[in-house]
């Protein structure tokens, strides 16, 4: 049990700890998705593979080979699923496994929670980039052109943070709703039009191009791509990293803003042990 007398930075650790420990654990036990992890990179794979070698397109007109573009986008896709679905539907978890009103009954900080729920997710699209990379260019020929893997690696951890904020508003969604799952459905196909994940975004009308850029995860794809399709460096992508990471502190402290108002609204109506 955690002590009322920890408070502040220390506080906040146990419980992100705590959290990513528990998730982990829950994982290792119910191997269905475990399976679901291990096939479903190598049928987003096949789909989009097939997909740009039937069209032929060849390369597009911001210079990628049409079906490295595909499949970077799938990878790009698995990454933003899993962390949508992961902290973006934690506190629906926490109510089916009937832990969710003790535990707001606790010191806990839910953006302590839902930061633990957020790493767990981290490790497994760690894990879903690493397999859709390996099957991409190993098996069906995925043409990368990274000349600095230390680019790769931030521009893919700002991709992540980018998704955070959209994670702590659907918990939100959750204590008014109940069911974050039906905004999440509506929100994912709206943001891989907007990010420019399966075409260039211009093919956008420059108005939807303009207000995609203050997406983070729009400028954390476009640099992933310019890494690992264009061969760019750190100093290329730096503007789209600082863009995306300013965009990213600002969506994930609305969405703490947005959860904690939420949180008092749920306990001042006596809604949060409705189910």
């Amino acid at each position: 049990m955690i002590s009322q007398r920890k408070t502040g930075i220390s506080h906040w650790i146990l419980i992100a700890k705590g959290t990513f420990v528990k998730e982990i654990l829950i994982q290792k036990r119910y191997t269905g998705w475990l399976i679901q992890s291990l096939i479903q990179p190598i049928i987003f794979m096949v789909l989009f593979t097939q997909m740009g070698a039937g069209f032929g397109i060849g390369v597009t007109d911001s210079g990628f080979d049409f079906t490295s573009f595909l499949i970077l986008g799938s990878v790009l896709v698995m990454l933003l699923s899993q962390m949508l679905w992961g902290s973006g539907n934690a506190l629906r978890s926490e109510q089916y496994r009937g832990t969710l009103e003790s535990t707001l009954m606790t010191p806990t900080k839910m953006s302590a929670m839902l930061t633990g729920y957020s790493f767990v997710d981290v490790v497994q699209s760690i894990y879903l980039i690493f397999m859709g990379l390996f099957l991409g260019v190993f098996v069906f020929g995925f043409q990368i052109q990274i000349t600095d893997p230390v680019a790769l690696i931030i521009a893919l951890g700002t991709t992540m943070y980018g998704v955070m904020g959209f994670g702590f508003m659907f918990a939100s969604v959750t204590l008014l709703m109940k069911q974050s799952g039906p905004l999440i459905n509506i929100m994912q196909p709206i943001l891989y039009i907007l990010c420019g994940i399966f075409f260039p975004l211009t093919a956008l009308p420059p108005a939807v191009q303009a207000f995609s850029m203050l997406i983070p995860l729009t400028q954390g794809f476009l640099a992933v791509q310019n890494v690992l399709l264009v061969g760019a460096g750190l100093n290329t992508i730096i503007p789209l990293i600082l863009g995306a990471l300013t965009g990213g502190t600002i969506l994930a402290l609305f969405g703490i803003v947005m959860l904690r108002r939420t949180i008092e609204h749920a306990r001042r109506r006596g809604i949060i042990g409705a189910f």
